[in-house]
């Protein structure tokens, strides 16, 4: 028998109901194989019991035919277009990368920078918060003729759209009710893929797909001030771009390809 973990069923199941640990140590008992994305989810499913020598790591692969490498350039005008694509929930980190967007704009004026968040709520309260949470701070930082929210889209036109963009930026954290990536997000790999520097936290695995200063770079969870600080530099250094952009195809290529995977 083989058991596939992704997230919730590690950070947040166990906790909630004590019958879930019984499950858990009878199914760590009775089954074979347990596959985990990374090296973090693999120390959180030890610490609930599994047997180390049952556990895998299994990269979730991606369709690199679809995603096409597109080397990031400046145009005349100048214009930095930074990218979020997530659902609006407190794990995704939104409000941390707009907090250090809104700094970067208000300590640079004359940048001429773009945000662009592709996701939307849920409409649950989770969701719903926030939202308003990110209003707020467009609100804040006089954020709204330089953010652009785009809501939900079909997987192939984000692809499509990811490609006008310079820097990922997607700072997820463990959220006060203890949930969290359990490896990494998809959009991550995706967009490495895509040519595209990262902008991330050291949060699950996302140290395992974004490698700090060579494909992107990583900060602590909630860390806005080096947050904002990575990010200006990235920003002026679209020299640096090509290189990061170059390295995280290759890596993932490597590691998250979905025909070896």
């Amino acid at each position: 028998m083989i058991t596939t973990f992704y997230g919730y069923d590690i950070s947040i199941l166990p906790n909630q109901n004590s019958k879930w640990k019984k499950r858990y140590a009878k199914l760590f008992r009775q089954g074979n194989c347990f596959l985990v994305e990374g090296y973090n989810m693999k120390k959180s499913l030890i610490k609930l019991g599994c047997p180390e020598e049952k556990i895998i790591i299994q990269h979730i692969g991606v369709d690199l035919e679809k995603i096409k490498f597109t080397p990031r350039n400046v145009k005349n005008n100048g214009l930095v277009k930074l990218l979020i694509a997530s659902s609006f929930r407190e794990k995704k980190g939104i409000p941390y990368a707009i907090e250090a967007f809104g700094r970067v704009k208000e300590s640079h004026p004359e940048l001429n920078l773009e945000l662009t968040i592709i996701g939307d709520s849920d409409g649950g309260s989770e969701g719903e918060k926030e939202k308003k949470k990110i209003f707020n701070l467009i609100k804040k930082y006089n954020l709204k003729d330089c953010v652009k929210l785009l809501g939900y889209m079909p997987h192939n036109i984000f692809l499509e759209e990811a490609k006008k963009h310079h820097i990922f930026i997607s700072p997820s954290i463990t959220t006060s009710y203890g949930d969290n990536e359990g490896g990494a997000p998809v959009a991550i790999i995706e967009m490495s893929a895509s040519g595209m520097p990262i902008l991330s936290t050291k949060h699950c695995d996302i140290p395992e797909v974004v490698i700090d200063g060579k494909s992107g770079f990583l900060v602590n969870e909630r860390d806005v001030n080096n947050l904002a600080k990575k990010l200006k530099f990235l920003i002026l250094n679209p020299k640096k771009w090509k290189a990061m952009g170059e390295y995280g195809r290759s890596y993932i290529m490597a590691e998250y390809n979905i025909k070896k995977q």
